[in-house]
């Protein structure tokens, strides 16, 4: 199954978006895409092959969403998904932070690892173009 592609342009270098998306996950991500929206009180990416990815909750603490697979600061992050997924099926998520000649950076996100255990649930991730809004007006702020 085709992963979900967007795309999106920002004015900062490769490694200024990286660095929000990684290191700043938990200031920019909605709410109403985690469990409990009025328990949300943040989210984090452990910036290594095998950290965790995950959400913070203020009844269950550290909640883990994902494994990061890959990552180069100011290129790339890579990591497993089970958020809104059964835990044994997650998908795959893929950043790329592509430097432009014109300036700015490309930020092209994959989310794919769609399979016959998780493709059920592939048509509930439309979202992606306000998450990548909120993420850009965050980036500009």
């Amino acid at each position: 199954m085709e992963p979900i592609r967007h795309q999106l342009v920002v004015a900062a270098t490769p490694v200024e978006a990286f660095d929000a998306w990684v290191d700043q996950i938990g200031r920019w991500w909605p709410p109403d895409y985690t469990p409990d929206p009025a328990g949300f009180r943040g989210a984090g990416i452990e910036p290594r092959v095998g950290g965790r990815v995950y959400l913070v909750d203020a009844t269950l603490g550290e909640v883990e969403w994902g494994r990061v697979l890959a990552i180069a600061r100011g290129a790339l992050v890579v990591h497993t998904s089970t958020l809104g997924q059964d835990p044994e099926h997650p998908s795959r998520l893929s950043v790329h932070f592509v430097p432009l000649d014109e300036g700015g950076t490309r930020v092209e996100l994959e989310h794919g690892g769609w399979d016959e255990g998780n493709a059920h649930v592939r048509s509930k991730f439309t979202d992606w173009p306000l998450i990548l809004d909120r993420y850009a007006a965050f980036l500009a702020s």
